[in-house]
């Protein structure tokens, strides 16, 4: 699929799992395959990416959900990074989509994660809870008494956080997608992939 997208463009597309590429004074570093989630998870396999530039070291690990799975955690502890982007346990799947001993265990590792990480920057899964805030009241405790941060990109940025994904209902209501979306959004999924939704 990204070959006949945006890979066209490239001058060379290789898988990266597992590799170390170079360019310039930036090294890229990528992870072998780890768990979306939970060990054997139907959600499959993602990669994470460790970008070190200088004695700077920046970790990009998105949809590991905590880490829910520890060995996970040990590899981005290990790569000793000064900065991570991370999205937390889905708090808002909790008992239904996810275990509630997963959820458990994503809060305890990233508990640990931002007592031994000077920054961690918290994104998607977790933010899409309403009370996102106070479900990770404990890992913000954490990382303040061990000197270190935890914020959002926003925060990061210095900007206001606009959380929107828990606010969809509401903002479905007070601003409505147009009658053309809705219709896009009904079409059967083979379909709406062969057509661009109407932005």
């Amino acid at each position: 699929m990204f070959n006949k997208t945006g890979g066209s463009h490239a001058k060379k597309v290789e898988s990266a799992d597992g590799k170390t590429f170079q360019f310039a004074e930036t090294t890229l570093k990528f992870s072998d395959p780890v768990f979306h989630g939970p060990e054997n998870t139907e959600l499959g396999w993602l990669l994470m990416v460790t970008i070190e530039c200088g004695d700077e070291k920046v970790m990009f690990a998105s949809d590991v959900q905590g880490p829910i799975h520890t060995p996970t955690l040990n590899q981005i502890l290990a790569e000793k990074p000064q900065l991570v982007m991370i999205g937390g346990p889905p708090t808002y799947l909790a008992g239904f989509r996810v275990k509630d001993e997963h959820i458990q265990k994503g809060m305890q590792n990233l508990k640990t994660l931002t007592e031994n990480v000077p920054t961690t920057i918290l994104e998607h899964h977790t933010l899409r809870d309403e009370n996102w805030r106070n479900q990770t009241q404990p890992i913000f405790d954490a990382a303040t008494q061990a000197g270190h941060k935890v914020l959002t990109a926003a925060e990061y940025s210095g900007t206001k956080n606009n959380l929107l994904e828990f606010r969809r209902r509401q903002l479905y209501e007070t601003e409505p997608p147009s009658p053309d979306f809705i219709k896009w959004l009904k079409l059967p999924i083979q379909k709406r992939k062969q057509q661009k939704p109407p932005i």
